[in-house]
């Protein structure tokens, strides 16, 4: 009977664990501060598959980004941009200047031969900044996959406030 009720209960702990590995694999991937944001502004998110012949960017495979429409939305320079080229097309590099002409900002980010741009990217040509990159393998996909259902279709701030 004992053996019995130790069988149980590591069922049931190994069935938890597999139920929460995707959860796990995330939160390492994006950061916990991140992964608690994202379900107060799930809008805020999205994970895009990227290649090179996609966007022209050095990242190949996903990019969890952080939409220019998130509450407290701010780019530095370091961060890596993700915008609407003005040829068409989406753009992802590096940003490594700021600065304000009147109400306009402009970005200028880094080509591919480590120069800076001299064509700026203008504020309403921004989608958002990239959080993070990580490889394309089926458990990443399977992770955000997750993550993404769990994020835009569970109400988690409602269990853990009282309202």
């Amino acid at each position: 009977m004992e053996k019995k009720i130790i069988k149980d209960v590591l069922k049931i702990f190994a069935f938890i664990a597999l139920v929460n590995l995707p959860f796990i694999t995330i939160t390492q991937l994006i950061g916990m501060d991140v992964f608690i944001d994202s379900f107060e502004n799930p809008e805020s998110y999205q994970y895009f598959k990227s290649s090179k012949m996609d966007i022209g960017t050095v990242y190949e495979g996903y990019l969890v980004i952080q939409r220019s429409s998130h509450p407290h939305f701010s780019i530095s320079i370091g961060d890596t941009l993700f915008y609407l080229k003005d040829e068409g097309g989406l753009g992802c590099q590096p940003i490594c200047r700021i600065t304000n002409g009147g109400s306009m900002k402009k970005y200028y980010v880094v080509t591919f031969d480590g120069e800076m741009d001299t064509a700026p990217i203008y504020d309403y040509q921004v989608i958002g900044k990239v959080v993070n990159s990580f490889d394309n393998n089926a458990w990443n996909k399977l992770s955000l996959t997750v993550w993404d259902a769990s994020i835009n279709n569970l109400n988690a701030v409602a269990l853990f406030t009282n309202n």
